[in-house]
């Protein structure tokens, strides 16, 4: 599995996806979907405080989970906490799942939603207000129009 362009590579998702690939039926795909979600259930439930890699990692398996075609109902949190983080490899892994599991009658929307304007009104690096743009367009949501339509514009 190719590593990212720093050499970050994650392992523990490369095995995750070759232990998939290799199930021989769904049933034994189902089981070790559900071993994994525990085991991330249980790791963001713990005690102890996971690093941005390790929220990442975790974060990268339920997306992959989701796009297998299983629901996620947990690990939403994790994902907008990652958009509060310096790194690029863990923001852009907070917009993307973002982008692709939070809907926009969600809770979270509004944690969201500050974490663009962040982004977008705060941060000096145009690599996070390019995200924050990517995911605004990604979503395209009336309710995130009306909150960035002074927002947008002041960067054109």
């Amino acid at each position: 599995m190719p590593s990212n362009v720093k050499g970050e590579g994650m392992r523990g998702l490369s095995v995750f996806i070759s232990d998939i690939r290799a199930c021989k039926s769904r049933e034994a795909e189902k089981k070790r979907i559900n071993k994994e979600l525990a085991n991330i259930r249980s790791k963001f439930k713990g005690d102890k405080q996971l690093d941005g890699y390790q929220k990442k990692k975790y974060v990268c398996k339920l997306l992959f989970i989701f796009l297998l075609g299983n629901d996620i109902d947990f690990g939403h949190i994790e994902a907008v906490n990652l958009l509060s983080s310096l790194r690029y490899s863990e923001k852009q892994i907070g917009y993307l799942f973002i982008s692709v599991l939070v809907g926009t009658t969600s809770d979270l929307m509004k944690l969201v939603i500050q974490n663009i304007r962040n982004d977008l009104t705060a941060s000096r690096n145009p690599v996070h207000t390019s995200l924050a743009l990517q995911c605004i367009a990604n979503i395209a949501d009336p309710d995130m129009a009306e909150a960035y339509k002074n927002d947008v514009p002041r960067l054109l």
